[in-house]
């Protein structure tokens, strides 16, 4: 199985949000080490390809953060009453609202993981950070497609041995925020794979 990994530019992102772009989230704390998993059709839907390689570098618990249109939100909230995952509302309203979940197991998981993924392939925003719930909801001034509108936005406030993972615009990509030191270099990263992954690194200008 073959996947690219690449460094963003600093250019590619900044820490406002940005409709359309890099990020539709806005970013808090620092975060040096901005790169790319792409060519994951095949992988990402593997839940449990995924749940290996958080338990590699031991991130759980997991905290998702995402955006729940109205038609998703009974199916979702099923699933985290079936599999005992703890969630809070960050924002409830009518056609879509915000919740952060707690992922405990690989179980867990395994089960939720693919409600997420089909949320990011849809464009619907959903990430998640390792062992802290560092989300919240607050206004900002939003970059690109909303042209400087205030609004609300989700907000990561990144702590120390941190990494995001935000699944990419039609789930085509991972693309991880991170300041923990196994992602500080593509060789550290490409070790944390499992031995039948074959990564290829890819220079984004």
């Amino acid at each position: 199985m073959e996947i690219e990994v690449g460094y963003f530019p600093k250019s590619y992102y900044d820490s406002n949000p940005e409709a359309g772009g890099f990020f539709p989230f806005a970013l808090e704390g620092t975060t040096p080490y901005v790169f790319s998993i792409d060519s994951l059709d095949e992988a990402v839907c593997d839940r449990n390809l995924i749940s290996w390689w958080m338990k590699n570098i031991k991130s759980f618990p997991l905290y998702f953060c995402s955006e729940i249109p109205s038609y998703w939100k009974d199916e979702f909230e099923q699933t985290c009453k079936e599999f005992n995952i703890s969630c809070r509302y960050l924002t409830k309203k009518k056609k879509r609202s915000v919740l952060v979940a707690e992922i405990q197991t690989e179980k867990q998981f395994q089960e939720i993981f693919p409600i997420y993924f089909s949320l990011g392939s849809e464009n619907e925003l959903a990430l998640w950070s390792t062992k802290k719930d560092i989300f919240s909801v607050e206004k900002r001034k939003w970059k690109g497609n909303w042209g400087n509108e205030i609004a609300e936005a989700i907000v990561v406030k990144v702590e120390d041995d941190t990494s995001i993972f935000w699944i990419g615009y039609d789930g085509d990509d991972i693309v991880i925020i991170s300041n923990q030191s196994h992602f500080s270099t593509y060789e550290k990263i490409i070790k944390t794979f499992p031995e039948f992954v074959v990564p290829k690194l890819c220079e984004y200008e």
